[in-house]
């Protein structure tokens, strides 16, 4: 036995606010929703916050008290029931421990919008705070584009976001957590939080971490690491998509000694201001790079593995429509051939091609039919209905590994010139990051010339390594990657580079 229990929770959305569609409760539940100890069995083992959390609180002998995680597909503005109830049933969880509770270990994400809110991991931090009381330490992960306020740091010890993108460090970014959390609880630690905010808004492509400019700014924040005092240094570049107040880059630094943590988050936030540049770019529309991509796969040699087309402004991981038609509609004119789109979201034709059955042909519309969609649909899809399944299948990638996924029913559809086109159809919204999607319906994606899939950068873990090109398509959709192409109404101003600034614009506290 032990003498620390420690609850665990989760409730994760990144909210995009020019999504139309609210995300409601049965969103949560499409996604994921485990209550109690529901939530042990469905995340223990899988590369998830939660999944860390398990395994290094396990490790640790803490006794575990599981609340409830939930988690929704990107989306517009959680609604009022939604947020009450899955916060509801964390704090009640936590008051009906009360005094027995020695911590608080939460999966977040750093970027939820509820409806009549600006932020929704502030509120509910506070109100775990108020409960717990002063002494008693709380943690809580965050992605990577969380949107971090005031409150959140005022209200948690610890804040401890993902050090990758793709997340593939998600498991880990939970056992970081429970290691800081178990520092405090056995070794009487005391951790303090400084937040910068350089005023810059980097493009959603060069945030990969794999290499670039993001590579080098997280190698920084390894080597800032290594100062005495500093125990975690966040680096957040934001969720763009978000029209509130925090939106923006935030540099979190987590430390035992105030001054160490000072000077670590603006070190950091000054490096990035200075390479605010290298986080803008330029990127080819549909019709540039589909023709790439054909001309490329023309080119190379059979061994030499399928061009990967990122489709990235209907990119579900980011509350896109995953109906929008660009990209498809130039595979279907270009004729191309061998190739394949994952996915669009479409329970209409998904519901004609199951009428239809297995081995048959029909002619449906595809895709635009989503409010706020910005491309039409396309009429008079002649295809063949190549498989039906009930879309359910388990990540074996690198990212968010062995987590179910649950697409509702799913169908193979082939269109265009001599049937070329494979197309995914789904009844619900999912980010494709993982290539399992294509395993499920018979397609082995590594076979196709050139995969196309609605995601911005987390295709990436699954997809690189089968990759001969990767290319990022400036596609139109609510996810777009461009934050120039919003209209804000409530961020803070001036924010590069959607606003003209100076180099000496920024920072202001030497």
């Amino acid at each position: 036995m032990t003498d620390e229990t420690v609850l665990v929770g989760e409730f994760s959305h990144e909210t995009n606010t020019f999504a139309v569609r609210a995300t409601d409760r049965a969103a949560f539940a499409d996604r994921r929703e485990y209550v109690g100890e529901e939530l042990v069995a469905g995340l223990r083992g899988t590369n998830t916050p939660v999944g860390g959390i398990l395994d290094a609180a396990e490790s640790a002998g803490l006794d575990l008290v599981p609340s409830v995680a939930a988690a929704a597909t990107p989306g517009g503005l959680v609604t009022e029931d939604a947020y009450d109830f899955y916060a509801g049933e964390i704090l009640s969880a936590v008051r009906e421990r009360g005094d027995d509770l020695d911590g608080v270990a939460l999966s977040l994400h750093g970027a939820m919008v509820p409806e009549g809110r600006t932020d929704g991991e502030g509120p509910l931090l506070s109100a775990v705070r108020e409960a717990v009381g002063p002494d008693v330490p709380v943690v809580a992960t965050l992605d990577l584009h969380g949107n971090v306020t005031d409150e959140m740091c005022a209200a948690a010890d610890a804040l401890v976001a993902f050090e990758t993108y793709p997340h593939v460090d998600m498991a880990e970014t939970g056992r970081r957590a429970t290691r800081l959390l178990v520092e405090m609880l056995r070794e009487g630690r005391e951790y303090s939080m400084h937040v910068e905010r350089p005023p810059m808004l980097p493009l959603g492509p060069l945030q990969n971490t794999r290499g670039g400019p993001m590579a080098d700014i997280m190698a920084t924040a390894r080597r800032i690491e290594d100062r005495d005092g500093v125990a975690k240094v966040n680096v957040l570049p934001g969720f763009h998509k978000a029209d509130v107040p925090a939106m923006g880059t935030s540099v979190v630094a987590v430390a035992d000694d105030e001054s160490a943590g000072v000077h670590a988050a603006r070190d950091l936030a000054a490096e990035l201001w200075e390479m605010r540049e290298a986080f803008v770019g330029e990127f080819p529309d549909p019709m540039d790079a589909v023709g790439r991509a054909l001309r490329a796969a023309d080119a190379n040699p059979p061994e030499a593995g399928p061009v990967v087309l990122a489709d990235s402004g209907d990119n579900p991981g980011g509350g896109g429509t995953g109906d929008e038609t660009a990209v498809l509609r130039e595979l279907i004119d270009r004729g191309a051939t061998n190739a394949g789109l994952a996915l669009v979201h479409d329970p209409e034709a998904v519901a004609a091609c199951v009428e239809a059955g297995v081995g048959e042909r029909v002619t449906v519309t595809l895709g635009g039919k989503a409010e706020g969609s910005f491309t039409p649909p396309i009429c008079e899809a002649d295809g063949y209905v190549a498989a039906i399944t009930d879309g359910e299948f388990r990540n074996a990638g690198p990212m968010a590994t062995g987590t179910e996924n649950h697409l509702g029913r799913t169908v193979l559809f082939r269109c265009g010139e001599g049937d070329g086109v494979r197309v995914i159809l789904t009844e619900k919204r999912i980010q494709p990051l993982d290539a399992e999607i294509w395993r499920h319906v018979g397609v082995q994606p590594e076979r196709l010339d050139v995969v196309a899939v609605k995601s911005n950068n987390h295709y990436r873990a699954a997809y690189e390594p089968m990759a001969s090109e990767v290319i990022t398509v400036n596609s139109p959709g609510v996810a777009a990657f461009d934050p120039n192409q919003y209209d804000y109404d409530r961020i803070r101003r001036p924010r590069f580079p959607v606003d003209e600034m100076a180099a000496d614009d920024y920072p202001d506290w030497y």
